[in-house]
């Protein structure tokens, strides 16, 4: 009802598609290019009962919005991560050192760190026998534009791990799933499973 209501009292619009309400992206009024690389925010860990009407005035309190997207569930609950975009980079840098933290709800402590667009991976099912050097000499040879590996326990497969890669730039990630998806590199899982790294399992993670 008060989410209802916002919407009639502002006229903002909300458009869910996929999975997803978006605001914007662009919003009412914006004349030009979208904004660059390094203008977006991940959000997590929202109270699955906060919307849009208490988001986005909290998110635009610190710059101007381009647009914002919040995950939805099918039942109509927020997934407990969202995006904002705006319309500059420093709306982004001023959103982490401000809203990072931040206790929202008694309880609700939202994470706020800068949303990567893209240049993660992660590989599921690995065997525990495999080490963080081997991993390291593997990626490394195999691909190009490696930031970071980074090897966890799987929280999905029990006596597996997880590996998360980060790489430059968006194009060397996809360069790098595609390499890895074929299975011309062994990495010694039978059942690995090479995908974008979801923003849930970065929250499960704490790689923000």
């Amino acid at each position: 009802m008060a989410l209802r209501n916002w919407v009639r009292e502002t006229g903002i619009d909300l458009v869910q598609i996929n999975g997803q309400r978006r605001y914007g992206g662009p919003p009412p009024g914006w004349v030009g290019s979208p904004p660059p690389a390094g203008s977006e925010v991940f959000i997590g860990k929202l109270p699955q009962e906060m919307y849009e009407n208490t988001l986005i005035p909290l998110f635009q309190s610190v710059g101007k919005l381009y647009e914002f997207r919040l995950m939805m569930t099918f039942s109509g609950l927020n997934r407990g991560f969202a995006y904002a975009k705006y319309s500059n980079w420093q709306g982004a840098r001023e959103a982490i050192a401000t809203l990072n933290n931040l206790e929202v709800q008694e309880g609700y402590t939202i994470v706020v760190c800068k949303s990567l667009e893209k240049c993660e991976l992660s590989v599921d099912g690995l065997p525990t026998s495999v080490s963080q050097k081997y991993l390291e000499a593997v990626v490394l040879k195999a691909t190009e534009g490696v930031l970071s590996i980074t090897l966890h326990a799987s929280p999905y497969q029990k006596k597996a791990k997880l590996a998360v890669l980060k790489y430059s730039s968006h194009r060397a990630a996809a360069m790098a799933k595609k390499t890895l998806t074929e299975g011309s590199v062994k990495l010694c899982g039978e059942n690995m499973n090479v995908g974008w790294l979801k923003p849930e399992l970065k929250e499960k993670l704490r790689l923000c």
